[in-house]
């Protein structure tokens, strides 16, 4: 791989990247959970590049940014898909799908809101944002259904979802930093057959869902301080993975609302 960037002005670059990629099929790839999964003698490793665009910079302490474009070539992805056997039972066949295609945008802004009317305050309030464009499809691979050859391409990836954003507030301070930070992961699909949804669960949407979380640190006497974190603040009900392994069949939930509290001391 290799990678160039470009200073345009004191406070802002240019810069790309492009890189080969590989990824051998790993031990759990080949190894059925339970008698959901069939597993493809003839599995292959998987091969391909990635490159990126970007330009990034600051304006003083007030803003900064980073924009970028991506392009990734995934060649014989292994992944799974959906079948059904002899016995009218739906199962997940791991194999090589295909080759496919990811290419998006990435976009991170971050500006003072109190700093930008008074460059010397003490303390300040930032808000940011990372916003994420995903367009991964396949552009090649086929299933067998009912004695046909059915075509992949033009299916999503699974496990890509097209939309992430993350967003929040910032307050820091000489003694006092907190956060609050807002998630939205769009849906995705669990196979490659972008299955809408089938009997054992172990495969479907992952629909789209949305967090809260907050963090808060306060240091005194120098060398103390104590922290507070709050994951998931409000308790939403949401799943980011289908299994076909413990405890499945079905959906693996996420963690309701956790906290976290500590004490530090700096010697």
């Amino acid at each position: 791989g290799t990678g160039l960037q470009y200073q345009a002005t004191q406070n802002s670059q240019f810069y790309g990247n492009i890189s080969q990629a590989y990824r051998p099929y790993i031990y759990a790839n080949v190894t059925p959970a339970d008698q959901l999964g069939v597993i493809d003698p003839n599995l292959k490793d998987s091969k391909g590049y990635s490159a990126d665009l970007g330009y990034r910079g600051n304006i003083k302490s007030i803003f900064n940014y980073d924009l970028s474009a991506y392009y990734v070539y995934y060649g014989n992805r292994v992944g799974t898909l959906t079948e059904v056997n002899s016995s009218n039972t739906p199962y997940l066949y791991t194999t090589n799908i295909g080759n496919a295609v990811a290419k998006g945008v990435e976009a991170y802004t971050e500006v003072s809101l109190l700093r930008s009317f008074n460059p010397d305050a003490g303390s300040d309030i930032r808000l940011f944002n990372s916003l994420a464009y995903d367009h991964a499809r396949y552009t090649s691979g086929s299933i067998s259904q009912a004695g046909a050859n059915v075509s992949l391409k033009g299916n999503y990836a699974e496990g890509t979802p097209e939309w992430i954003d993350r967003a929040g507030l910032s307050f820091f301070s000489k003694h006092i930093s907190s956060t609050l930070q807002y998630s939205y992961v769009s849906k995705n699909f669990s196979d490659a057959n972008n299955t809408l949804s089938n009997p054992t669960g172990a495969s479907g949407i992952v629909p789209a869902y949305h967090v809260f979380d907050w963090s808060f640190n306060y240091s005194f006497l120098k060398i103390y301080h104590f922290s507070a974190n709050i994951n998931n603040l409000f308790n939403d009900k949401y799943f980011t993975r289908r299994i076909n392994m413990y405890p499945g069949p079905g959906i693996l939930p996420a963690d309701g609302r956790t906290f976290n509290i500590g004490f530090g001391i700096k010697i």
